[in-house]
């Protein structure tokens, strides 16, 4: 049967359409929210602000990059990816307001000194990731979409490490690190799967005679390694252990992106910035494994799966995606591109912060703090009046 679009279902130019589907206001603000971080983090490092937040100023940082910034991107793909996926609605409109509501009042109460009780806080930031998959499991369950029911799991995963975070300022346990050690890992463990997943696909398109290479045990061992990592780290005493597990992981997951690769990648950046995303986090693994034998810095292996892999992978999915649900053509614009080439070099600059240290040290570090604002602020002013507009072709969504 053929689908005849009628003109008067077609979306006038003028609505504003920030709440029609999941990635428009997730990818907006989380850039938006990623930056004012980083513009409240980095004084303080340099001793020119105070910051009197929920948590103490390191966990408060690890906080709300890994559950603010990062969880509110995950956020805006699952709900839109989610309408692909089972061709049913997934939240827009009044549902979705009420769930990017409880988003921005989390931010706001885990930031902001309001007075508000520790449990009152803790109450208001946990709320969202359960809207979250209160706006997910619908869709999903009703199709019986058994392969992304999965994602449902991983969500209530992520809630738990953060809870782990607040039972700290509530005097509870001391489980702050724990909680982002284990959230950090989650969010890892969705970029190992979606990666996996979009890369090979997104990389074949464009390039014409590509086929990716898969091996079957490279396959099972990224995503079954990842997922025992998670827990190696936490219950496991000996260090040895999870650190041969992490390298051998990250010598894996380079064995896996390496079959994604083809030279004419670097003539597109959408499709390479994916790739240098994937691989950071291959080699992020591989600095956890030599942090556990304390050959390294632990921060290098954060921040090279945090920055480099976590950053690169958001900028560049968020402008794929955001270019693909609003009818554009798949090239990303130029502040966007500068974006991702400034962030990459930004990894270089993180890197070098935790391996030099000292007055050498700072200046890197705020360097690489000056390219994630850049990076993030350019895509925000780049990508917003594509996301507050209808898609150009006048297609809902």
């Amino acid at each position: 049967m053929i689908n005849i679009e009628r003109p008067e279902d077609r979306i006038p130019p003028d609505t504003f359409s920030l709440f029609a589907l999941g990635f428009r206001p997730f990818f907006l603000f989380s850039a938006i929210v990623s930056v004012i971080l980083i513009l409240l983090w980095l004084p303080y490092l340099y001793g020119h602000l105070s910051l009197a937040s929920h948590f103490n100023p390191l966990m408060w940082h690890a906080h709300e990059m890994v559950f603010g910034f990062t969880t509110g991107v995950i956020a805006g793909f699952l709900l839109t990816a989610a309408r692909n996926w089972t061709s049913m609605e997934t939240p827009s409109g009044t549902p979705l307001i009420l769930i990017f509501s409880i988003w921005t009042l989390g931010r706001l109460a885990v930031t902001v000194p309001l007075g508000l009780p520790a449990g009152l806080i803790a109450a208001i930031d946990l709320l969202f990731i359960p809207s979250v998959i209160a706006g997910l499991a619908g869709p999903l369950i009703k199709a019986r979409n058994i392969r992304n029911i999965a994602f449902l799991f991983i969500l209530a995963l992520l809630w738990f490490a953060n809870l782990l975070m607040h039972l700290e300022p509530l005097g509870v346990s001391n489980s702050a690190r724990a909680g982002t050690d284990l959230g950090l890992g989650v969010v890892i463990l969705v970029i190992v799967i979606m990666g996996g997943r979009v890369i090979p696909f997104f990389t074949r398109n464009p390039l014409p005679g590509m086929t990716p290479r898969k091996w079957g045990w490279v396959e099972f061992c990224s995503v079954f390694g990842t997922v025992v990592l998670l827990f190696l780290e936490l219950l496991v005493p000996l260090a040895i252990i999870p650190a041969i597990w992490s390298l051998l992981l990250g010598l894996i997951l380079l064995l896996r992106v390496s079959g994604w690769y083809d030279k004419r990648i670097w003539q597109h950046p959408i499709i390479w910035v994916l790739h240098v995303a994937y691989a950071s986090i291959a080699l992020g693994f591989v600095f956890k494994g030599l942090a556990l034998l304390d050959w390294v810095p632990a921060s290098t292996a954060i921040h090279m799966l945090s920055y480099g892999g976590i950053g690169l992978i958001t900028l560049g999915m968020m402008g794929r995606v955001s270019l693909g649900h609003t009818g554009r053509m798949l090239h990303l614009p130029p502040l966007t591109v500068m974006g991702i080439k400034v962030l990459t070099v930004g990894i270089l600059f993180r890197l070098g912060a935790t391996l030099f240290g000292g007055a050498l040290g700072s200046a890197l570090l705020g360097i690489a703090a000056l390219c994630w604002i850049l990076a993030f602020g350019a895509f925000a002013k780049e990508y917003l009046p594509y996301l507050i507009k209808p898609r150009i072709d006048g297609r809902p969504g």
